[in-house]
């Protein structure tokens, strides 16, 4: 039983690390648009 805990430990663990890594991309997408909108404005 303590085998497959850790494993879904693990799995958890990984979930949980995609989930933050997309969102990061996700969030950096966003602020390079808004930066570059906001450089267009400013030409």
């Amino acid at each position: 039983m303590g085998n497959s805990s850790g494993s879904m430990f693990y799995a958890f663990g990984a979930i949980l690390i995609i989930y933050l890594v997309g969102v990061s991309i996700y969030q950096l997408v966003l602020w390079i648009k808004k930066w570059r909108e906001r450089r267009k404005d400013e030409e």
